[in-house]
């Protein structure tokens, strides 16, 4: 007998409401194409459709939403309750069992529930529009306690622990750089299409949980010619401890959030913090960049998209992230401030000597108002007093002729032997305006003012530049 649900008119009423706001988000959220290709491995996945990424020469950052909106926040408990499909309690002696066993430290299963957060809500926003048993959403705990286990070797990963290779062959991207696997939509959008087929194939959403955990092949050999089964038959089937285990666990945490009372469960509610949203990007970014712009620690932001498994997102992407949603706003129009070319390479140094934001956008050639905004300060004409650590581009990475930091040296010959006179500083292969300030000492706008030089000035080899302010008659 499924779980019981109340049906008043006034929580009808709210569900109509909660629905009318999903259905108003769903034009935003991640677009689902199941291909027709057959599953390569039963563990593995439906090929996917990816969104495309917007072309390199467009300025703004495509958004997908893959949870509720800050201002629809609402409990996914309720929502999952209403798609409860499965008997859950009433199933089998042995789920009450495992449920008391799961609910057995009532405080620490919260606190995982609630670590877990962000990702549910993607899993259940995923659900709710694939129209599936809220069942499921419990299914990534059951294989990773909602963890992003990173790959050993060609084993499983991920929170839906899926194979490499079903992975590959089912339109995830898995290499040294980024594993689709630990992509919280990606491998969501995956897992969800695979148990979808099953169900189509084997008639009963009890039956698609088991072929994803024993694999359809030796499903299909267990059950024969017979496709309609009782709660009986299907315990009958010969397959292994484990995957009958597998159903067992499902219904068993279910079983909890259907009645959390009866287990001294107090189930948590989502935070602001816990609405995550898909970014698309049209190139790759640094994340620390992003997590300062965040405001929120790099580890925190990595935790949220650990497909990629170096410190910058691939040459070839894919380039998303997902971001807390109240953060959104600034990082997409501080992002869309800058140049595709300067995303990539920051790091967090200290001043050497005095310097305002203004003259460092002119170092770095880019803007000024996002520069500000990447470090938090208020103002681009204040003096930074030296030691101050600001998030900068990196000048080691600038390989090409569009990322050439600010006057630097487009010649390249030997540099000259002349000595240079007192006052006199003669450009060297490799100089910068920048880095001829720091080296003698002086702000940079000083020097271009001496010099009578443009913002973007480009230097050449042997050039020479008065490093004292002129004398006046």
């Amino acid at each position: 007998m499924a779980s019981k649900v109340d049906n008043s008119p006034r929580r009808k009423q709210r569900l109509l409401t909660l629905s009318a706001c999903c259905a108003t988000l769903g034009s935003a959220l991640i677009l689902l194409a199941a291909c027709s290709t057959p599953v390569v491995r039963p563990s593995g996945a439906i090929p996917v459709v990816m969104a495309p990424v917007a072309a390199p020469q467009a300025t703004a950052i495509a958004e997908k939403s893959v949870a509720q909106e800050p201002v629809a926040l609402a409990s996914p408990w309720p929502r999952l309750r209403a798609r409860f499909e499965l008997p859950g309690c009433d199933y089998s002696p042995d789920v009450r069992q495992f449920a008391a066993q799961i609910a057995s430290s009532p405080a620490h299963l919260t606190d995982a529930l609630k670590t877990a957060m962000p990702f549910l809500l993607v899993v259940v926003e995923q659900i709710e529009k694939n129209d599936m048993p809220g069942e499921f959403a419990f299914l990534p705990w059951v294989e990773s306690s909602y963890t992003m286990l990173p790959a050993r070797g060609n084993g499983v990963a991920g929170m839906w622990q899926l194979m490499p290779f079903t992975a590959r062959a089912n339109g995830l991207q898995v290499d040294s750089e980024y594993d689709g696997r630990l992509d919280v939509a990606a491998s969501s959008r995956t897992a969800l299409a695979l148990l979808t087929q099953y169900k189509e194939s084997f008639g009963d959403w009890r039956l698609a949980n088991m072929a994803y955990n024993a694999g359809e092949n030796s499903l299909r050999a267990a059950l024969g010619k017979r496709h309609s089964l009782t709660a009986a038959e299907i315990g009958k089937l010969r397959l292994n401890k484990v995957n009958y285990e597998h159903l067992i666990k499902l219904l068993a945490v279910s079983c909890i959030v259907s009645s959390p009372e009866r287990f001294h469960v107090e189930l948590p509610e989502p935070g602001m913090d816990d609405v995550l949203v898909l970014l698309e990007l049209p190139a790759p970014v640094d994340l620390g960049l992003v997590a300062k712009l965040a405001d929120m620690d790099v580890a925190k932001l990595r935790s949220y998209n650990p497909a990629y498994l170096k410190a910058r997102m691939p040459e070839r992407g894919p380039f998303r992230l997902l971001v807390p949603a109240i953060r959104r706003e600034t990082i997409v129009q501080t992002l869309d401030m800058l140049p595709h070319y300067a995303w990539r390479n920051w790091r967090d140094v200290p001043l050497r000597q005095a310097q305002t934001i203004d003259t460092l956008s002119m170092a770095y050639d880019i803007d000024a108002g996002a520069l500000s905004r990447i470090n938090h300060i208020a103002t681009a004409t204040n003096a930074l007093p030296a030691g101050t650590r600001l998030m900068l581009p990196d000048r080691n990475s600038a390989g090409t002729a569009e990322s050439r930091p600010v006057g630097a040296v487009v010649a390249e010959t030997s540099s000259p032997a002349a000595q240079d006179a007192e006052g006199i500083c003669t450009v060297r292969t490799g100089d910068t305006l920048w880095n001829i300030a720091q080296r003698y000492g002086v702000r940079m706008e000083d020097l271009v003012h001496w010099n009578r030089l443009p913002r973007n000035a480009t230097l050449r080899l042997g050039q020479k530049l008065v490093l004292n302010a002129p004398d006046r008659d």
